[in-house]
């Protein structure tokens, strides 16, 4: 496939929707308490999400359709969701149950319900009335994970996705070099993996670490799942790092947000240390490539000479726009 995209396009059409439909990790699940309602962005949409006092997830439309109040300020009411202005009542797939005044309620208009579900110690919301693909299945319960707080980044989800496929970048900025040639696959349309080893050659104390965990043998597998989830699998010999990548657009470029998992274990506590010792090392790792994208106005056709950056543009190309939002 072609990418028909001139040097120096300006960041709003780079090849690929601008919104994929897809996965993205909205919250925390811990930040969403039982009877709690919040208002999060879904690639380009407001939503509202809400605990039931049971425990269950739903996703609405964030505004009232009667009069378009926010439904964030509304209460939970076991699996419903009130409004604050009126008092009319929804439940988790977007029907209205109840209007004060009012005895048949089944004409009236709901706000629009959207696929939600728990993973990765998150809530994952897809932005479209037809789930296109599962959300990525990359562990069992062994492990536990941490979501991290959303950092916004003045730049396209694309330039993002190609940093962590730019194995020059690999070696220039973060200090490894591959040892062999570079793999990928693409085993569905919405799937684009790779995989490499890399050795450390850098000398700071993220390095040290690093090269005596692995023996200076780095095997990664990295996953884009539908342009928005990017999952991160490492084996350093000595241990196992996980991570995963939630890119949201939003009106400012894009929130990275990230999410860190490790291993159960029968010792306690432990599973908290390796937590915090995996938060270090990958946030030594992308520190730095957060604030150089920051402002990013990426080069196309220079991106296509390499093999590896190619595929992720192929790949880009074949996934679905956000329908409702699409940039004509």
């Amino acid at each position: 496939m072609v990418v028909p995209v001139p040097a120096g396009v300006s960041p709003d059409r780079l090849p690929g929707p601008s919104r994929p439909r897809s996965w993205y990790l909205v919250a925390p699940s811990a930040a969403l308490r039982p009877g709690q309602a919040m208002g999060v962005q879904v690639g380009g949409h407001e939503v509202v999400v809400f605990r039931s006092q049971e425990g269950r997830v739903h996703a609405l439309s964030a505004h009232c359709p009667h009069l378009g109040a926010h439904l964030k300020h509304g209460t939970v009411q076991g699996e419903q969701l009130r409004c604050p202005l009126h008092h009319w009542t929804f439940d988790g797939g977007g029907r209205c149950r109840a209007a004060p005044g009012r005895g048949d309620v089944s004409a009236l208009p709901g706000p629009r319900a959207w696929p939600v579900e728990e993973r990765f110690g998150g809530v994952l919301v897809f932005n479209g009335t037809e789930v296109l693909f599962p959300p990525p299945d990359l562990t069992g319960g062994e492990h536990v994970w941490n979501v991290g707080p959303p950092v916004t980044v003045r730049c396209p989800w694309l330039p993002l996705a190609a940093n962590a496929f730019d194995l020059e970048h690999l070696r220039t900025v973060h200090h490894r070099e591959l040892w062999d040639t570079p793999t990928w696959e693409t085993p569905d349309r919405y799937t684009l993996r790779l995989r490499y080893t890399s050795r450390v050659i850098g000398t700071g104390a993220s390095d040290r670490l690093m090269k005596a965990l692995s023996g200076n043998r780095i095997r990664v597998e990295l996953t884009l799942h539908g342009g928005t989830l990017m999952s991160v699998k490492s084996d350093l010999g000595r241990a196992r790092g996980l991570l995963l990548a939630s890119l949201t657009p939003v009106a400012e470029g894009t929130s990275v947000r990230l999410a860190v998992a490790a291993r159960r274990g029968r010792v306690p506590g432990a599973a908290a240390l390796v937590l915090g010792v995996s938060r270090w090392l990958y946030t030594s790792f992308l520190r730095r490539d957060l604030s150089v994208l920051d402002g990013m106005r990426f080069n196309v056709t220079t991106a296509t000479a390499d093999p590896v950056m190619r595929q992720l543009l192929d790949f880009a190309v074949g996934l679905p726009e956000d329908g409702d939002d699409a940039r004509r």
